[in-house]
């Protein structure tokens, strides 16, 4: 049986309200940053090395020469770019853009299920003995993911 050569393929997804989303986000941010720089002024020492490590803030942090933190208006600027847009990856070339990005959109919804599974719902490993009872409580979280996603569906919110 011949081997097929499989190459990767890539497809960039842009989606408008995720754009929105990490749009509103990154105002959050910037303003939270803001305020901390107020509050922080020109002291030294753990509150600047704080501020620095912050995942959310310090990505938009430069240091200065004189050692004063300054909001990054270049770093800002490229990351209004990326903002809901998306690579997703493929190896299969029969499949077409819409295809692959409809495929990655039901893996995050199984994946949120799995996430809700283990969170809300509190599904862990079950140290049940007998079979029936591990179908039974399999069965009755299944059931609760059912009803919150019903309730997301009728509210329209999560």
């Amino acid at each position: 049986m011949p081997k097929v050569q499989r190459t990767a393929r890539f497809v960039i997804v842009y989606n408008p309200e995720q754009a929105e989303y990490d749009r509103q986000t990154r105002e959050r941010v910037l303003e939270r940053l803001r305020n901390e720089l107020e509050a922080l002024g020109s002291k030294q020492g753990k509150a600047k090395c704080r501020l620095l490590n912050n995942q959310s803030m310090g990505r938009y942090l430069k240091e200065l020469k004189n050692g004063n933190l300054k909001i990054n208006q270049a770093k800002i600027k490229v990351e209004e770019k990326l903002h809901g847009k998306y690579l997703l990856s493929t190896s299969d070339n029969s499949l077409s853009a819409v295809e692959i990005a409809l495929g990655y959109k039901q893996l995050f919804t199984v994946e949120r299920a799995f996430r809700t599974l283990k969170t809300s719902l509190s599904l862990r490993p079950v140290y049940h003995t007998r079979d029936d009872r591990i179908k039974s409580h399999v069965l009755l979280c299944w059931l609760a993911l059912l009803l919150v996603r019903v309730a997301e569906v009728e509210t329209g919110q999560s």
